[in-house]
Protein backbone atom coordinates (compact mmCIF):
# COMPACT_ATOMS: atom_id res chain seq x y z
CA UNK A 1 0.00 0.00 0.00
CA UNK A 2 1.03 3.48 -1.13
CA UNK A 3 2.50 5.82 1.71
CA UNK A 4 -0.51 9.26 2.13
CA UNK A 5 2.12 12.11 1.91
CA UNK A 6 0.50 15.72 3.49
CA UNK A 7 1.13 18.78 2.22
CA UNK A 8 2.93 19.69 4.98
CA UNK A 9 5.53 17.22 4.19
CA UNK A 10 5.93 17.60 0.86
CA UNK A 11 6.96 21.23 2.06
CA UNK A 12 9.18 20.32 4.15
CA UNK A 13 10.67 17.91 1.34
CA UNK A 14 11.06 21.05 -0.74
CA UNK A 15 12.25 23.46 1.61
CA UNK A 16 15.48 20.87 1.76
CA UNK A 17 15.69 20.46 -2.05
CA UNK A 18 15.70 23.97 -3.44
CA UNK A 19 17.24 23.23 -6.52
CA UNK A 20 14.28 21.21 -7.14
CA UNK A 21 11.98 24.40 -7.42
CA UNK A 22 14.56 26.13 -9.41
CA UNK A 23 13.72 23.27 -12.63
CA UNK A 24 10.39 23.57 -11.37
CA UNK A 25 10.30 27.50 -12.35
CA UNK A 26 12.79 26.57 -15.02
CA UNK A 27 10.11 24.48 -17.03
CA UNK A 28 7.34 26.00 -16.45
CA UNK A 29 6.63 27.50 -19.69
CA UNK A 30 6.98 24.16 -21.32
CA UNK A 31 3.97 23.42 -18.53
CA UNK A 32 1.84 25.85 -19.46
CA UNK A 33 1.50 24.97 -23.45
CA UNK A 34 1.38 20.88 -22.41
CA UNK A 35 -1.64 22.24 -19.94
CA UNK A 36 -2.90 24.37 -22.24
CA UNK A 37 -3.09 21.71 -24.84
CA UNK A 38 -4.17 19.63 -22.12
CA UNK A 39 -7.52 21.70 -21.29
CA UNK A 40 -8.36 22.15 -24.82
CA UNK A 41 -8.15 18.62 -26.20
CA UNK A 42 -10.14 17.28 -23.39
CA UNK A 43 -13.09 20.30 -23.66
CA UNK A 44 -13.27 19.37 -27.04
CA UNK A 45 -13.42 15.51 -26.12
CA UNK A 46 -10.67 14.39 -28.62
CA UNK A 47 -8.33 11.73 -27.38
CA UNK A 48 -4.39 12.13 -27.84
CA UNK A 49 -5.18 9.69 -31.03
CA UNK A 50 -7.92 11.91 -32.51
CA UNK A 51 -5.77 15.63 -31.94
CA UNK A 52 -2.35 13.42 -33.21
CA UNK A 53 -4.54 12.83 -36.63
CA UNK A 54 -5.57 16.15 -36.81
CA UNK A 55 -2.46 17.04 -36.27
CA UNK A 56 -0.71 14.46 -38.64
CA UNK A 57 1.25 13.60 -35.56
CA UNK A 58 1.99 10.20 -33.62
CA UNK A 59 -0.47 9.35 -30.91
CA UNK A 60 3.21 9.51 -28.90
CA UNK A 61 4.36 12.70 -30.01
CA UNK A 62 1.22 13.98 -28.57
CA UNK A 63 1.86 12.01 -25.69
CA UNK A 64 5.21 13.54 -24.97
CA UNK A 65 3.83 17.14 -26.09
CA UNK A 66 1.68 16.68 -22.73
CA UNK A 67 4.05 15.51 -20.64
CA UNK A 68 6.31 18.98 -21.35
CA UNK A 69 8.61 17.50 -23.43
CA UNK A 70 8.97 19.60 -26.17
CA UNK A 71 11.55 18.17 -28.52
CA UNK A 72 10.17 19.68 -31.40
CA UNK A 73 8.58 22.91 -32.02
CA UNK A 74 6.93 21.72 -35.07
CA UNK A 75 5.43 19.82 -33.06
CA UNK A 76 3.77 22.30 -30.90
CA UNK A 77 2.52 24.55 -34.20
CA UNK A 78 1.16 21.51 -35.59
CA UNK A 79 -0.88 20.63 -32.08
CA UNK A 80 -1.90 24.78 -31.52
CA UNK A 81 -3.40 24.74 -35.14
CA UNK A 82 -4.99 21.80 -34.96
CA UNK A 83 -6.36 22.76 -31.57
CA UNK A 84 -7.38 26.16 -33.04
CA UNK A 85 -5.12 27.71 -30.53
CA UNK A 86 -2.07 30.11 -30.53
CA UNK A 87 0.81 31.20 -28.94
CA UNK A 88 1.37 34.48 -27.03
CA UNK A 89 4.87 35.79 -26.68
CA UNK A 90 4.77 38.46 -23.69
CA UNK A 91 7.21 39.78 -20.87
CA UNK A 92 7.91 37.90 -18.52
CA UNK A 93 8.61 41.12 -15.94
CA UNK A 94 6.94 44.50 -16.60
CA UNK A 95 9.32 46.84 -17.69
CA UNK A 96 10.41 49.74 -16.28
CA UNK A 97 9.67 53.16 -18.46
Amino acid sequence: MTKFVTMNEIAEELENKPQIIEEMLKDESRYQIARAIIAERTRRGWSQGTLARKARLTQAQVSRLERARIGNFVTVLKTLDALDLKLEIVPSKQRKV
